[in-house]
């Protein structure tokens, strides 16, 4: 978590048999988790070769590195 008053934004990362591709950011988890819920609801509906949405913090594996 961040020292300061910032809050963390949240990603909606699109993940792929080639890779992940994010789609949005949002302020709140709460909100990237809707988000993500829906975009995988679309996705069964008509598949365009995402396998999943995922949420993360912003950054993602390269705020890790």
């Amino acid at each position: 978590m961040p020292a300061s008053g910032e809050g963390e934004d949240f990603e909606v990362v699109a993940v792929t048999l080639f890779g992940k591709m994010v789609v949005a950011s949002y302020p709140t988890l709460e909100q990237a988790e809707w988000r993500a819920r829906q975009l995988n609801e679309e996705a069964e509906r008509s598949p365009r070769g995402y396998l999943q949405y995922l949420v993360r913090p912003a950054g993602g594996a390269d705020a890790r590195r």
